[in-house]
Order: C-alpha cells, then sequence, then structure tokens
C-alpha cells in the first residue's frame, strides 16, 4: 500500500511560492485501481510524481506500507516500488531496438545477465512485443510505443504502474488497446494501477477516483459517488462521460432514472421505462 499523510508540494517562482498541491491524504491499496482526474493546472502530473517517488514533498510524506506488516514503511523508490508512463512514449524510449529499449533501466540494477534477459523477454511476452524485439521504436504506431514504455517499467517489476495522460496523444483504437492491456496486468499480475487523466471513459475501471481543484483533493470516492456530486463535478471541471449526461437529462422527465455510466447501463434502464 502507499499512503499520502498531509502531502503538500510548492514551487519558487519569481513572484515568490506557489502551492501546488496541499494536504493530500491518500491511501492506494496493493492491486487496486484508483484514478486521479481535475482541469489542467490542478496538480494531478505533480501528485503522480510524488506518488513515484520523483518529486518529494515539501510538507507531508508518501510511504510504501508492507502487505504483511503494516508497521513496515518505506520511502517509495522511483521505478523499482512505482513505475511511471508518461503522456508521450517519445520521452521515454531511448534505445535502438525494443529489446535494448526494455533492458534500458534493467543496466542499472547490476542484475545478472542471464536475469536481464529473463525479464525482458517475460515483458515483451506480457506486453504482446516478441515480433518486435529487434525493430527500432521510432518504427512503431503510438500504441506499440506506449506499450514499449510499459514494458521497460515492467520489466523493473514494481508494485504500482501510474499512467500519467498516457492515452491521450493515442486514436480510440490503440487507447482501447493500451488500456485493455493495463487491465490484464492488473488482473494477472495484481499490479496496483493509478490512472491519471481527463478522459472520464477511463476511469470507470476505478474502484476509487480522486477529484483535484485548486491543489486540494475535492473528492475520493467510487465513480458513480463523483459523478452523481454536483458541487464536485463543477469544482473539478469534470466533462462526465456520454451516458451520465444522458442520464441527468433523462432524470428531468423521470425523476427515478437512475445514474447510467456505460451504454449498456443506459439501454438497460431506458428498456425499463417501454
Amino acid at each position: 500500500m502507499i499512503r499520502l499523510d498531509k502531502v503538500s508540494y510548492q514551487i519558487e517562482t519569481s513572484a515568490g511560492a506557489v502551492q501546488v498541491l496541499r494536504d493530500i491524504d491518500l491511501e492506494l491499496p496493493d492491486g487496486s485501481i484508483s484514478a486521479i482526474v481535475g482541469p489542467n493546472g490542478s496538480g494531478k502530473s505533480t501528485l503522480a510524481r510524488l506518488v513515484s517517488g520523483l518529486l518529494r514533498p515539501t510538507s507531508g510524506s508518501v510511504r510504501l506500507l508492507s502487505d504483511v506488516d503494516t508497521q513496515t514503511v518505506m520511502d517509495v523508490r522511483p521505478g523499482l516500488d512505482v513505475g511511471l508512463v508518461f503522456q508521450n512514449p517519445d520521452n521515454q524510449l531511448v534505445a535502438t531496438t525494443v529489446e535494448d529499449d526494455v533492458a534500458f533501466g534493467l543496466e542499472n540494477l547490476e542484475l545478472p545477465h542471464a536475469e536481464m534477459v529473463q525479464r525482458v523477454g517475460d515483458a515483451l511476452h506480457l506486453l504482446g512485443l516478441e515480433q518486435f524485439r529487434d525493430y527500432p521504436p521510432h518504427r512503431l504506431s503510438g500504441g506499440q510505443k506506449q506499450k514499449v514504455a510499459i514494458a521497460g517499467v515492467l520489466a523493473m517489476k514494481p508494485s504500482f504502474l501510474i499512467l500519467d495522460e498516457a492515452t491521450s496523444l493515442l486514436d480510440p483504437t490503440n487507447r482501447r488497446e493500451v488500456m485493455q492491456t493495463v487491465l490484464r496486468l492488473n488482473n494477472e499480475l495484481g499490479i496496483g494501477i493509478v490512472i491519471v487523466t481527463h478522459l472520464l471513459d477511463e476511469v470507470l475501471v476505478a474502484s476509487r477516483v480522486g477529484v483535484l481543484a485548486n491543489g486540494v483533493l475535492a473528492a475520493w470516492d467510487s465513480p458513480r459517488a463523483v459523478f452523481s456530486n454536483q458541487t464536485v463535478v463543477e469544482l473539478g471541471g469534470l466533462v462526465l462521460p456520454l451516458s451520465a449526461r444522458a442520464s441527468f437529462l433523462m432524470q428531468e422527465r423521470w425523476t427515478d432514472f437512475p445514474l447510467c455510466l456505460t451504454p449498456e447501463e443506459f439501454a438497460r434502464a431506458t428498456c425499463q421505462l417501454i
């Protein structure tokens, strides 16, 4: 489990100190799927970097708790405990072949060569990239590049994977494929997933959604509870999924019409009116 206690972060500018985040309390259980949403400038990417250990909080703490002994805590180790996948995969691809790129992070761990080869092979297999082992990354599609970035993180065997707007530059087909891959990693390997996004259709798979607004955590609840709270929706500047927006329109005529998060839910609820 990753626990954030009263985490704040500020930056120094020519005009003085700017408070980016204030008093964030969060718990991310092992194997969970969570999401962070909010308007541009709300601190989503900063929070992702704090959770991953790439940034240190100005105050408060970000700790990793053992699932065996909750009294054992340690600082998060970037890359090892938490892997971060960025918005643009080109920013994470540094080698001339896919295989070398996946192995890049492992070279700093001083692992035996045989273990490195095994980890790279396992990561390529899990991401369905074995046939691209010798390809130059620049020859791949956007979705394939993002999978290579995820494979490089996965080879480090982290407990958590953070996607920081990792699908926002992809077309719908590649976006869906990357998300399906991430969900499979959660289901098969038990890797905790944190989705930082402005695409609210992606947060429906999360058990908890955090809404950032003006540097504070305005909500931390299930997607259904968050989308039902008009105050939180307005604070976070959230553009709800089409099914949820259609549900609210239906409620103007049928007050007991339920909030539907997916087209399938909306279709079932509509059929009940016939």
